[in-house]
């Protein structure tokens, strides 16, 4: 049974190999996990453009509502420009082809 490096009587670990706490261990910076956050939420964000531009229309009419339709309405237009829209579904079908 393996036990843990911070238990009392653990075994110490295999030489060239560093434990999870160690300064050795290779952890990744915390901004550039942001900037790998931010990059993978916005390629969500231009592949479902069209499914947030439905869910504005569905949106309940409060104030500042008009502003995030019209903001939804240009992100799809720049999306479509590119052809996001078009890859994604190309993708989607891709994806599913040969399921029933």
């Amino acid at each position: 049974m393996r036990q843990q490096p911070w238990m009392p009587d653990a075994p110490p670990p295999p030489r060239g190999v560093p434990d999870d706490f160690s300064r050795a261990t290779a952890v990744m910076p915390a901004g550039r996990a942001l900037v790998v956050l931010a990059v993978a939420w916005l390629l969500l964000l231009m592949g479902r453009s069209g499914a947030i531009l439905d869910a504005a229309y569905g949106l309940p009419l409060l104030p500042g509502t008009e502003e995030l339709i019209a903001l939804a309405e240009a992100w799809h237009a720049a999306m479509e420009a590119l052809g996001i829209p078009a890859l994604t579904q190309g993708l989607r079908a891709i994806l599913s082809w040969g399921r029933a």
